[in-house]
């Protein structure tokens, strides 16, 4: 009877301990975004629903830089400590803050929304450290802008200056501009505060304004396309999302898919691929999205060989 009791009790303390382990086998997705607005949170909820879909016992826990990237390196300081089995950063000043830990091998690095993959690291490989670019080619982004605005000679931007692939996007758009016989009329701004103030000013002296992907100046499209609207000025965009908020177009890809991709990416290294053998991604996809109801307010028809080629149109 003794006997049996004891190895009753055993059992039980088996059972328990591998329980216990079972339930605190949860494997840790700790994302770091640079800033709140709608593509990047579409970023995040494509890669968390990838994962809760395809890997067990994950869960994904997110907070904000907020722009800032002293809170950055508190936030990931915090995610090194707590034994995260992946970060994540969306945007490129969490992505420089992480890599200055992925390089010391504390963290796996997977970088989501990064327009220029760069910026973070010249030298990312054999680092801990690969990722999700969302970059767009920008020739064919200015063409679309011609072929809707055939008299197109003056295109305005607003971008972050202090946001280092918003500076790269800049160096590439003067070459492009220049090519296509377009002045480039830049604005930069180091704070939502200034949005409003770039965008009237931008509005006397351009025929359309582009925000591409900068983060601050994304932040304040219903801003900019509020005052753009009052002066008959389009406003066209790189990340889709934003033609719902009035823009006139965007051609660039669907930011939930490029949530999808990191979200595979975060899946290899879980299931035990080396990360220094996962090469840097791209878009796979570009979608031409565009606003007839913003058109119409503009007084601008859309050719027909754009609708034809629309992913989505939006006339409500």
């Amino acid at each position: 009877m003794k006997k049996t009791v004891v190895l009753g009790a055993l059992a039980l303390a088996l059972f328990y301990t591998q329980f216990k382990s079972k339930k605190n086998d949860c494997r840790k997705i700790c994302v770091c975004k640079v800033i709140e607005h709608e593509a990047l949170d579409a970023v995040v909820s494509g890669m968390d629903e990838y994962l809760q879909q395809h890997v067990q016992n994950c869960k994904v826990f997110v907070e904000t830089a907020q722009g800032n990237m002293a809170l950055a390196l508190q936030i990931l300081a915090k995610f090194v400590n707590s034994g995260a089995a992946v970060v994540v950063t969306v945007g490129t000043t969490p992505s420089q803050c992480a890599f200055k830990f992925a390089k010391k091998n504390k963290i796996r690095l997977i970088f989501s929304s990064v327009t220029n993959p760069e910026d973070i690291s010249p030298d990312l490989a054999n680092n801990n450290t690969t990722g999700v670019s969302n970059f767009v080619t920008l020739e064919p982004q200015v063409d679309l802008f011609k072929q809707i605005q055939p008299r197109l000679k003056k295109l305005g931007i607003i971008y972050n200056t202090g946001e280092s692939n918003s500076i790269s996007i800049i160096n590439r758009l003067r070459v492009v501009c220049r090519n296509k016989d377009i002045v480039l009329i830049e604005q930069g701004i180091s704070k939502i505060a200034d949005i409003s103030q770039a965008t009237k000013k931008l509005v006397r002296e351009v025929d359309a304004i582009f925000i591409s992907n900068d983060n601050l100046a994304l932040s304040g499209i219903p801003n900019i396309v509020a005052i753009c609207n009052e002066s008959k000025i389009p406003v066209y965009v790189s990340d889709t999302i934003q033609v719902e908020k009035g823009c006139l177009a965007a051609l660039g890809p669907n930011q939930y898919d490029i949530g999808v991709q990191t979200g595979r990416i975060v899946k290899k290294v879980l299931e035990g691929e080396d990360i220094n053998k996962i090469a840097v991604e791209y878009p796979e996809v570009n979608e031409l999205y565009i606003n007839l109801k913003a058109a119409e307010l503009l007084g601008i028809s859309i050719p027909s060989e754009v609708r034809i080629s629309a992913k989505k149109i939006i006339s409500e």
